[in-house]
Order: structure tokens, then sequence, then C-alpha cells
């Protein structure tokens, strides 16, 4: 247990103090005589580069900007919201560690108490991400998903404030952050959209040779949670490495296993290619960047990634050439584990899933 003192860095807004102040408390509980001070960065260049960004908490610009300040020296710790964190990071920093995940589903915001099925048709539903847009159109045809660039507290204000929008989806962890759950009227479960990369994790930053930095946060550090995000983070980066491909992707570890579900969506919804992989928890990025190239082996998915570059249509020589079928949406026979025991064969067939428990049902620790 340690009593010294440690300076966290973060940006001059609500969010990100919030999140700042969420690291803190756990530190605070893993380490109660100790002092942690919040010491804050602001960067009006950088603010306005990122209204254009699409990213959740922290864009690209932002990060770089705390990245450097860390490695100055002008604090000892940073906490980076892993759906928006930027790999590999600079030489003399790491990841010390990764706490507990928070909720990584997303939610739906909508002041007059609706969920999603009950939406009117055209309404105008605000999103982060083109996975969130591919996912709605793929489930919700009627309702008109837009894109709210400049991060989540933008989208809030432009749905809250300024009525851009009439509902909004954002991860349900942010929503938490900012204290808006009061309007939080649904949760989206993985059975109805894969989340992002990294939601619901916080990376803790510090330099590589602060050893009692280091050794004082790896209390907070979830084994599961890193996990976690190691495969999520290398399954999007072995496909995409930002927010612009409309992506999904949830791992789920135990102690000793972890399976991994991703999906490569249509920007216009019309299809949703989905795989999934189990392996050892040791093995988390292997089984990421495994997880991405057998869905970039599928034919339907490399049309929609190729989609994302085209928002307004792909080519005709590409949608009207030569090239084979797409498959049928869902998990494909090709991209189950390839260790299915005999015993296993049913679920090829279409029979239970031998770890549905461990992928269908939400985790409730969470």
């Amino acid at each position: 247990m340690s009593s010294g003192t440690y300076t966290l860095g973060t940006l001059d807004g609500r969010l990100n103090r919030a999140q700042t102040l969420l690291v803190i408390e756990r530190l605070r509980a893993a380490h109660p005589r100790a002092i942690f001070d919040m010491v804050t960065v602001s960067d009006p260049h950088t603010n306005r580069q990122s209204a254009s960004e699409l990213y959740c908490a922290h864009s690209a610009a932002e990060i770089e900007i705390l990245l450097a300040r860390l490695l100055s020296g002008e604090f000892q710790l940073l906490d980076v919201a892993a759906e928006d964190i930027v790999r590999p990071l600079p030489n003399g920093l790491v990841v010390a560690a990764v706490p507990e995940r928070n909720t990584p589903f997303d939610a739906l915001l909508h002041k007059g108490g609706s969920i999603a099925d009950d939406l009117e048709d055209g309404t105008r539903v605000g999103v982060l991400s083109r996975r969130s847009m591919a996912q709605i159109h793929q489930l919700w045809p009627q309702l008109k998903p837009k894109l709210l660039y400049g991060g989540a507290v933008a989208a809030l204000d432009a749905y809250l404030q300024d009525e851009a929008v009439d509902c909004l989806v954002m991860p349900a962890a942010i929503a938490e952050r900012l204290g808006v759950q009061d309007i939080v009227t649904e949760i989206f479960f993985p059975e109805m959209t894969l989340p992002g990369a990294g939601q619901g994790l916080i990376a803790i930053v510090a330099r590589a040779g602060d050893t009692e930095v280091l050794g004082m946060v790896g209390a907070v550090d979830s084994p599961q949670s890193r996990a976690e995000m190691t495969a999520e983070l290398a399954f999007r980066e072995r496909i995409c490495s930002d927010q612009d491909c409309p992506l999904g992707v949830l791992a789920q570890a135990g102690e000793d296993s972890l399976i991994i579900t991703g999906a490569v969506g249509s920007l216009h919804g019309h299809s949703m290619n989905q795989a999934v992989l189990r392996g050892p928890s040791g093995e988390a990025a292997a089984l990421g960047a495994r997880l991405a190239e057998q869905l970039l082996l599928n034919t339907a998915s490399l049309i929609d990634l190729l989609e994302a570059d085209f928002p307004e249509g792909l080519p005709v020589e590409i949608e009207d050439g030569e090239a084979a079928p797409p498959e049928a949406d869902g998990i494909h026979e090709e991209n189950l584990p390839a260790d299915l025991d005999e015993e296993d064969e049913d679920f090829k067939d279409g029979g239970d899933d031998p770890y549905d428990d461990d992928y269908v049902v939400p985790r409730d620790d969470y």
C-alpha cells in the first residue's frame, strides 16, 4: 500500500475530468494513505481540430498532446478511454493498468422515454461512429442515423441543447460518466449490437521507468479487462486503425479463457457479417488478429469495408462486377473455432453453441 503523492493528467473538459476522477477513486480505494492530484491540460488548437473528428472521449490530436506531456514529466499518470487509445504508444510509455471494465454496451438516450422499437419512422438518431450507423441501419431501417463529430460531449449538447437529433446512441459507460443515466432508455446488449473496441475500458498510461508508479498502479489492474482490451484493439487494428470503419467487437475473458465476437457491417445496413473465436486469454492479441483475418477472408466483409471508403456508394465496376456473391449474414462455419470436438458438431449444424453462455448472456458483473 503506497503513501506517496501522484499526479494524473487530463484534458480540461467535463467528461475527461469525470473519467480521471473515476480512476482516482479506484486508486484511493487501493491506496487510502496516498494523495492523488489532477493536472488539467488545455490546448485551443487541438480543441478546434477535434471538432471535425469521430471519437468518444479523446481525439487522436488530444491524446498526442497528453502523451507528450506525460513523457516530459508534467504529470505521472494518464488515463485514456480505451476506445480512443492510439497504439503503439511512444517509446518510454506503457499501459500500467487496465481497471475493471464498466458497462461495455451502447445505450439509447431519449428524453421522452422511448426505446428503439417504439421510435417513429424518420426519427433522427445521433451516433458517434460508423459502427453505430451501420447497426442502426441493419436493425431499424426506418430510422435516420446521423453522425455527430467532436466527441461525446459535443454529441450530447447537439441532442439536449441544439435538438439537432431526436435521440442519441452512445457508450453506456460514457453516459454514466456524464451523469445522464436518467435519460438512458435502453441498453443494446450484444445480441442486438456489438460495441466498439475498448468500450467501457480505461487504460492508465505511465512512463516505463517509473518503477514506484508502476507498482502502485498495478494494484488496480484487472487481468481480465487487460485481456479484453488487448483482443479487441488487436481485432480493430488488423482491419482498420480508426473509427471510420463499421466494426463491432466484444471480448469476454474468464480466468484462463477468452471468447471474442467481431462483426463487419455495411454502412447502409445491407449486411452484418459476424464471427466468433475462443482461446486462452494469454493469447488475446493473437485471437483478436485471427478473428479479424477470418472476417477479411469473407467477400461480403471486404465489400462492406470498401463501402466505408465510398459513403455515396461503391463504384459500378465493384458493385456490379464478377466477384463471387456475398455469403449469408451471421456466423460462418469457416469462422468457427478450429478446435471444436466431435461432440460439438451440432453447433456447426445450427444447434446450441457450446460457448453460448459465455457469449450471448452479458456478464452480470459489469
